[in-house]
């Protein structure tokens, strides 16, 4: 069990209520054996206010056990509105315990670019479809779609499920990877063991690479984007 004692809050300004949100978790944290620190290199605990989003903008920045409120349509965050107070009053006084979430690599042409929580997704730039090949083990696959999503079992309830995939346990040892809109169903989804490493050539120059919705990176045609189980895992708080 871990002690939660120096405590960073972060919270996005532009959701409703957010700014006097982070300022009742500091009262409450500040009114137990636990602080409020403004450096996150003093910290032992991270708190994100705000919604996935925000979890999933923040996820690397500040290498903590995260505990998030967002809202009751949340698939991450631990808690909402209704129940905040009393789970982090828990952890507060009881300690915690973290669960691992597993985070997927990516690189364009052998240059690592980001990891990512939910999905690592080859998207179309301007609504043509792409010209992709993928491979995966022994298996090839070519097909034309909108793009293709490589999905971590967090990420595989949201855009992944959304697009047709199957939902995976989120402690799975395995990453979802299916289509956005292909061609006559061409290849739809495939589950991979996390041990493999899979690729997709881009031939065409319309594709952008999107990092849980957060990030983009432009893919040249010809890049060979490779995707595999990050080294790395996010802690979430269980609570």
């Amino acid at each position: 069990m871990r002690k939660a004692s120096k405590i960073f809050v972060v919270f996005n300004p532009k959701k409703p209520n957010a700014r006097e949100l982070a300022q009742e978790v500091r009262g409450l944290i500040n009114s137990s054996s636990a602080s409020v620190v403004d450096n996150p290199k003093n910290a032992d605990l991270l708190v994100i206010i705000g919604g996935d989003g925000t979890l999933l903008y923040n996820k690397l920045k500040y290498n903590l056990p995260i505990f998030a409120i967002g809202s009751e349509k949340s698939f991450i965050c631990q808690s909402h509105a209704g129940n905040w107070r009393e789970k982090l009053a828990r952890i507060l006084s009881n300690g915690y315990k973290v669960e691992k979430r597993m985070m997927l690599s990516c690189s364009v042409d052998d240059v690592y670019i980001e990891d990512a929580l939910n999905e690592v997704a080859i998207h179309t730039r301007n609504h043509r479809v792409i010209d992709i090949e993928l491979l995966i083990g022994e298996k090839k696959f070519a097909f034309y779609a909108d793009g293709v999503i490589f999905s971590t079992p967090t990420g595989s309830t949201a855009y992944c499920y959304s697009s047709g995939g199957s939902e995976l346990s989120k402690h799975a040892r395995k990453y979802e990877i299916v289509a956005i809109a292909p061609y006559r169903r061409a290849f739809t989804h495939v589950s991979v063991p996390d041990s493999m490493v899979a690729a997709a050539i881009v031939k065409s120059d319309n594709a952008d690479l999107v990092f849980d919705g957060q990030y983009i990176h432009h893919v040249k045609s010809g890049s060979v984007v490779k995707v595999w189980k990050s080294s790395r895992y996010l802690e979430l708080v269980k609570v």
